[in-house]
């Protein structure tokens, strides 16, 4: 999972009307980002380039964060009016009574692997025993990891485990560490392939840990029980995200001029390869609430839940 230590990004981006006219009422829609515009945004940035957004009486506009937690705290503010984030924050809200549930899915399955050095002979997660792995500082994370060594059959202290943040690739290129948790696969894999690392990936939904939606959009559950307004908004922003991610699926070399015009910087050297790796990935935006249930009493029996969830209740069809 991504974490942000730096100032937020001071734009609102992307309000192009794109090629969809519209007579309905524009509504005005603060999106609060988990991070900086970048490849797992491709149907947002698609939706609001190409007019989905427009047509459906909605002017979306994304912010970028701060820190991880910002989507749902601006959402149970009423800082922004929709969030995206990741499923375990979700749960760990529920614990903290936060009225926030998840809509949608952004990236239906889990992104979040080991990467390892091609150079480092790790071809299985068994390989791992006695490497450094470069984790991102989240709890989840480091419980990832501690799954995935107990399905290789090692126990968790079996390697060297350093907190890097948000360095994960610099950290791995300059052979700090062996491997990397907390990267996507469509992202910090793609750039080690880049850097000539040539990555051995792990995802983690594939060795212990059951799967889940790695990206999500999340709506205040208070509004949506009390303002007809805000539930049709919902519906028509998650109507049009899909109708916006089957577009980019099928336009890929289009999807990829959209978020070169929309990427942070960061990402810009990359997205020939990560928007269609992410592209790739894509699906439905439904949510499963029993897949829901399962995710959230795995992260009860691993200990990031203080008490027994309730997936099913964190996922509304407004």
């Amino acid at each position: 999972m991504r974490k942000l230590s730096v100032i937020c990004l001071a734009l609102l981006a992307g309000c192009s009307s794109g090629n969809a006219t519209t007579t309905t009422p524009v509504r005005s829609v603060t999106l609060a980002l988990d991070w900086y515009p970048n490849p797992d945004h491709v149907g947002v940035y698609a939706g609001i380039d190409r007019g989905f957004f427009r047509s459906a009486g909605l002017a979306v506009h994304p912010v970028a964060p701060t820190d991880v937690s910002d989507p749902i705290r601006f959402v149970v503010a009423g800082r922004a009016d929709l969030g995206i984030s990741y499923e375990p924050e979700v749960f760990f809200a529920q614990q903290h009574h936060l009225p926030v549930v998840a809509v949608a899915a952004i990236v239906p399955t889990a992104l979040n692997s080991i990467i390892a050095r091609g150079d480092r002979g790790i071809r299985a997660p068994a390989d791992l025993a006695g490497k450094t792995v470069g984790e991102d500082g989240s709890a989840s994370t480091d419980a990832y990891l501690t799954a995935v060594l107990r399905t290789a059959g090692l126990a968790p202290g079996a390697v060297h485990r350093v907190n890097v943040g948000f360095n994960l690739i610099p950290a791995l290129r300059s052979g700090r560490v062996d491997a990397i948790i907390g990267g996507f696969q469509n992202i910090e894999g793609v750039q080690a392939s880049v850097d000539g690392l040539h990555p051995v990936s792990f995802r983690v939904d594939q060795y212990g840990v059951p799967g889940y939606d790695e990206l999500v959009v999340v709506a205040s559950a208070s509004r949506l029980r009390s303002d007809a307004g805000y539930r049709s908004m919902v519906r028509r922003f998650t109507a049009s995200l899909a109708r916006a991610t089957a577009w980019a699926k099928a336009h890929p070399a289009a999807a990829v001029a959209v978020m070169k015009k929309e990427s942070y910087r960061d990402y810009q050297s990359q997205l020939e390869r990560s928007v269609p790796a992410t592209l790739s990935l894509l699906g439905s935006p439904a949510l499963d609430p029993a897949a829901w249930q399962r995710f959230g009493l795995w992260m009860w029996r691993s200990g990031l839940l203080h008490s027994r969830p309730d997936g099913a209740a964190l996922v509304a069809r407004p």
